[in-house]
């Protein structure tokens, strides 16, 4: 099916042109918002050389003798933060070829017996050590922090976008909101069993927050943005951006006004070396459900004309009347041994056994 006045590449939003352009600014990032679900975006604020030390790490870090990642493996931890072995993580049941290593801001929070489930997603994990590579916490926490300042920068930019006042969001990140982002390694389909596909990650929606932050750390193909007529468009890296999109949360609190469109990765073609990402997902409280945000009538007459690709409306219920638990469950679907260990009975509830595998 071919959709009227779909896209067919993503658009380009300048910061820049805050400085004395703001009401153009504001109306490309609405067609981005309302149309799109996925925007590059420059002149961001977040210095290169912090992205360029962050690779070189991410790849010595993933260079480091097996025993030594291992370390710092997920399962030591209730919060799914930590390192995951290449093909140990699964979407829609299938396995993603990718490895990675997941950070969060630390909430300082103390789990004991009789608290919410929920506040074991902000429980300790294990960093590696600099031992083992030089600077590696402090990087990336220092660039977790410059991704939240752009993340909360952006989102009160959609709030001017709705005609909202800008700290229209503002309720749902404070207190206890932990921030969360990764570094990937999708390695290319020659270095690893592709006979059952070359999956980096497969077709979804960001569901953990209101927007995704990503950079793409080399020049290698493989994230593709689904348009409403059902093709896959490429999000091709280009220098000095980073790829924004829109997450469930977002989707949720704006009734499909603003769409999470969804996406893939492919691994690299063969002989092409592996391709590098770090993806930062701006989050909010577990601890308030959301509500609709009531939005001038004037973009009622949207709702009708936007097509969410893949939309199915599976986590609205859950978003509106029980968003902790629905991150619960993404989380231990996607980490099946995490999830079985330290929250067996809610694994077993979503079909997850002691045999599961990855």
């Amino acid at each position: 099916m071919t959709v009227e006045n779909d896209f067919d590449s993503l658009p380009i939003i300048d910061l820049e042109l805050l400085n004395g352009k703001q009401e153009l600014l504001l109306e490309q990032l609405q067609h981005a918002l309302f149309h799109v679900g996925f925007f590059y975006v420059k002149n961001h604020g977040i210095p290169q050389e912090l992205f360029d030390r962050a690779t070189r790490l991410a790849i010595d870090f993933f260079d480091l003798p097996q025993e030594i990642k291992d370390k710092s493996d997920k399962i030591h931890s209730r919060s799914f933060l930590g390192y995951s072995k290449q093909g140990y993580e699964t979407t829609n049941g299938k396995k993603d070829n990718r490895e990675q290593f997941d950070f969060g801001n630390s909430l300082g929070i103390e789990v004991k017996p009789g608290m919410p489930e929920y506040l074991g997603l902000y429980s300790p994990f294990p960093w590696p050590s600099d031992e083992d590579v030089f600077g590696f916490k402090d990087t990336f926490s220092e660039l977790l922090d410059q991704y939240n300042i752009l993340g909360r920068r952006l989102v009160r930019m959609v709030a001017q976008s709705l005609e909202l006042p800008s700290d229209a969001f503002d309720q749902y990140f404070e207190p206890n909101q932990q921030n969360r982002a990764k570094i990937v390694k999708y390695p290319a389909v020659d270095e690893f069993d592709s006979s059952k596909g070359n999956q980096g990650v497969g077709p979804h929606k960001d569901v953990y927050g209101l927007l995704t932050l990503l950079y793409q750390a080399n020049d290698l193909p493989g994230l593709q943005v689904q348009n409403h007529s059902g093709e896959w468009i490429d999000a091709t890296p280009i220098s000095g951006t980073l790829v924004v999109n829109i997450a469930v949360g977002l989707e949720t609190l704006t009734s499909g006004l603003m769409p999470a469109t969804t996406h893939r990765v492919l691994n690299p073609p063969p002989g092409m070396g592996p391709r590098y990402s770090i993806p930062f997902f701006l989050s909010v409280r577990l601890d308030k459900p959301f509500e609709v945000l009531d939005l001038p009538k004037k973009f009622d007459s949207l709702k009708s004309k936007v097509v969410v690709s893949d939309s199915d409306g599976q986590f609205k219920e859950f978003f509106l009347n029980k968003l902790s638990l629905s991150v619960l469950y993404n989380r231990i679907r996607s980490f099946p041994d995490v999830g079985y260990r330290y929250y067996t009975k809610l694994a077993k509830e979503i079909g997850i056994d002691e045999n599961t595998r990855i």
